[in-house]
């Protein structure tokens, strides 16, 4: 089978334990760029964040970023856009605030975030300059009274609970009041929130439409829990030896870890016996 589209995760895949990205990996992905197979970036995180990576990679290609609910290949010239609702950001944000967590809206430039209650964060605003664009992330008392004079409509929302029985049944009564977004558990005391449809998977295979490539001809590569759709659906998935168990149980193919050069390995595996991409 012939893959036109690599998909790769960055966290806990494409970056090593240390934040670094491997020289071999690097090559991988210029070998794979050689043969005109696409590279598409994936994440959770923020726009400029994966466009930093993507950069440094010399990858010019669409990213999936905030979980899927922001594409985009240039800044500001988003491909495709999914938001929460305003009104429903406010119920959110006042009923989690009822919890002991922090809650942080986040938009492809800024995010804003409260003060949990056993929090020790000061109220403060910090500028990052990632490539030509100021990623604002800023803290206010209660983000209830910010959204009474500031409308917002976030790609996603992060919570972090200071127990993790708070987190299942803060999740559990959100999933019975709203069937209009998704709710992620990362871990036993994080979740994300996104729009109703949102996901990592549905950003690749959007991506893919838009570039003319079947599901068949992508090859994921993946590790976390919310890789597993993406890993599990793909015309081959590939778990990395760090990934989740069952990241791991869904994919055709285990590779290396991340620190022992997981990526580079798999894709030059996958592509060797593969002639160059024709590009109609």
């Amino acid at each position: 089978m012939a893959y036109r589209l690599v998909a790769l995760s960055i966290d806990g895949a494409l970056l090593q334990s240390n934040g670094r990205i491997n020289k071999s990996t690097k090559d991988a992905i210029d070998y794979a760029l050689k043969k005109n197979v696409s590279v598409c970036l994936y994440s959770s995180r923020e726009y400029s964040a994966v466009r930093k990576v993507a950069k440094a990679l010399k990858i010019d290609s669409a990213l999936v970023a905030h979980q899927g609910a922001y594409i985009a290949s240039e800044p500001d010239k988003p491909l495709y856009v999914k938001r929460i609702l305003e009104e429903n950001t406010f119920e959110l944000v006042q009923f989690l605030e009822s919890f002991d967590c922090q809650i942080t809206l986040e938009n492809e430039k800024f995010s804003v975030s409260n003060k949990a209650k056993k929090s020790t964060l000061v109220k403060r605003n910090v500028w990052q300059r990632t490539q030509k664009l100021l990623y604002s992330q800023y803290f206010v008392e209660s983000l209830t009274e910010h959204l009474l004079e500031e409308q917002i409509s976030p790609l996603k929302i992060n919570v972090t609970f200071s127990q993790k029985q708070t987190a299942e049944d803060a999740a559990k009564a959100m999933r019975n009041i709203y069937d209009d977004v998704s709710i992620i558990m990362k871990d036993d005391y994080k979740m994300e929130i996104t729009a109703l449809g949102v996901s990592k998977w549905n950003g690749i295979l959007y991506l893919a439409e838009q570039l003319g490539i079947n599901r068949s001809e992508i090859a994921v590569i993946g590790s976390a829990k919310d890789d597993l759709e993406a890993v599990q659906d793909a015309g081959i998935g590939i778990a990395m030896g760090n990934a989740d168990s069952k990241v791991k149980e869904a994919a055709q193919w285990v590779t290396r870890s991340n620190d022992e050069n997981g990526v580079g390995y798999v894709i030059k595996e996958l592509l060797r016996h593969q002639r160059t991409s024709v590009i109609n």
